[in-house]
């Protein structure tokens, strides 16, 4: 029996199980006792993408050896929202990644531009890459679609449009996850599971259908976890999402994460302008003369109000 010390980078996490990447390969792992401690207000501290220390047991040449996770290393990076229900914490979703693809559906379910702003919002805040994947562009015209993204091109956010089903787009979107550290993220229902299918043929991972008497997708991926890709780079599936609420944004520095208002945010009468009621904004006039979306501006407003609200 011996045991050794190893780094390595957890690539699925599901309740108190793990697996970490090392250079000995893929090793089952639990947290040492004083992590879980250290979760106090969070939901999970170690998550996927994390690189960590983990003490290896069993005899050298066991296959089926285990692991501790001993230490978990500094991030580059996290991504995090806040959690469902009351009494809210902060959830960190994934650590070290180079972009957030958002994927959203056309149809069923529908567009949801609340949660995608939102999101966006969450990656802007903490550096984060963004990426607009449409999905299910099969199910709409050309001109509902481009009415849907002209927002986000506008702001300067890439947008590609795919459909799981024809296969349209996913060599475009395998190119843009090539020599990055990406994830799917979108409302459940979206196709993020079955993108990943066509992306990567092979993948036990399962899908699901929208349900008909919700018009919400039904969560299918129940854990996340990192997949190498034959095209390049690694992709991390989640689960599903009814909703992207932010965690601890102050409401101040909201309009300097929707890109397209930077413009016009710094020339207003008052320096601690909200930008929603205040007399002599220059983003309330850009909005008026068509300068900034308005479908955009309204939704800055909700989030404010949301960043606002009594916690």
């Amino acid at each position: 029996m011996s045991t050794g010390f190893s780094k390595g980078q957890v690539i699925r996490a599901e309740s108190d199980r793990y697996r970490v990447l090392t250079e000995e390969g893929e090793v089952p792992c639990r947290l040492r006792g004083r992590i879980k401690k250290e979760e106090q207000g969070r939901l999970r501290n170690v998550v996927v993408g994390d690189r960590v220390h983990i003490l290896l047991t069993g005899p050298d040449d066991d296959p089926a050896r285990d692991g501790v996770i001993e230490e978990v290393l500094p991030r580059d990076n996290f991504l995090s929202r806040a959690s469902a229900g009351r009494g809210r914490r902060e959830q960190t979703l994934i650590a070290n990644i180079d972009r957030v693809i958002a994927v959203m559906s056309a149809r069923q379910p529908d567009f949801n531009a609340g949660f995608l702003d939102r999101l966006l919002v969450a990656s802007s805040q903490r550096r984060i890459d963004s990426l607009l994947c449409l999905n299910k562009c099969d199910l709409l015209g050309r001109d509902e679609i481009e009415k849907l993204v002209e927002p986000y091109r506008l702001a300067g956010y890439p947008v590609l449009l795919g459909s799981a089903l024809s296969g349209e787009g996913l060599d475009s979107l395998a190119a843009e996850m090539k020599d990055r550290v990406s994830i799917f993220l979108g409302p459940s229902g979206s196709g993020k599971s079955s993108l990943l299918h066509r992306i990567q043929p092979g993948l036990e991972i399962a899908t699901g259908e929208v349900s008909e008497s919700t018009g919400k997708g039904r969560h299918t991926t129940s854990y996340t976890q990192i997949h190498a890709l034959d095209s390049g780079g690694f992709l991390a599936d989640s689960p599903g999402m009814r909703e992207f609420s932010l965690w601890k944004i102050p409401a101040r520095e909201l309009s300097g994460y929707f890109p397209e208002f930077r413009d016009y945010s710094y020339g207003c009468h008052f320096p601690d302008c909200s930008h929603s009621h205040e007399p002599r904004c220059s983003l309330r006039e850009a909005v008026e003369n068509g300068k900034v979306n308005n479908t955009r501006y309204k939704s800055y407003l909700t989030i404010l109000q949301d960043l606002n609200a009594p916690s």
